[in-house]
């Protein structure tokens, strides 16, 4: 799009309606104390470009890497149709396609410590209004998303520790991914810190 306008990157965003996908490993400061900086680096490698892979195969947008954590969302800069339903079918195959990575790493035997047999990850969701757009400074900026439903998808992630549980989602994703596309547990009515009023 950029190349075909003529127009160069610039400062700014766009609000609109899209869907915040948090994902990261359990427990991933217990993976660096048992690898090297070189393992680390090669099993970082490897289980991010399968969940890149799976991101980029049901049309999610690649934020940033945060060390193991994966951030991105749907919806922008390209458009696109039940992004909620994109953002949950990505959640569910990410689980399938580490199980799969488990397999693999069991396999190689002592290569790997038993952590790592047992990776877990877990996964935030969140639909609404947020801005995207290229945000930083003049000489290097990063095209992102901002906004509160970008902090709730983020809290649902690191909440999912309290609850036990590995995906979680507002009810407003779940009725806009669809009822009938899933089995839903509901969890809990949160408020979360800093915040006045609380999400299904």
């Amino acid at each position: 799009q950029m190349y075909e306008s003529g127009e160069e990157p610039s400062l700014g965003g766009e609000e609109g309606y899209h869907t915040a996908f948090f994902t990261d490993i359990q427990s991933f400061s217990a993976f660096s104390e048992k690898l090297t900086a070189s393992e680390l680096v090669s099993l970082l490698n490897q289980y991010l470009t399968d969940m890149t892979n799976v991101l980029l195969e049901n049309n999610g947008t690649l934020d940033k890497y945060i060390g193991d954590a994966i951030v991105a969302f749907y919806g922008a800069p390209i458009e696109v149709a039940n992004h909620e339903l994109q953002a949950c079918k990505t959640a569910i195959k990410m689980q399938e396609n580490l199980e799969i990575l488990r397999q693999g790493w069991q396999e190689e035997g002592d290569r790997w410590p038993e952590i790592v047999h047992h990776m877990q990850n877990r996964i935030g969701i969140s639909s609404g209004q947020m801005v995207t757009g290229n945000m930083g400074s003049e000489s290097r900026m990063n095209y992102t998303m901002m906004g509160d439903n970008v902090n709730t998808a983020a809290r649902l992630e690191s909440s999912a520790k309290q609850y036990g549980i590995f995906l979680h989602t507002t009810e407003e994703a779940l009725l806009a991914a669809g009822k009938h596309n899933y089995y839903w547990r509901y969890i809990d009515k949160i408020q979360f810190v800093g915040k006045t009023v609380p999400i299904q």
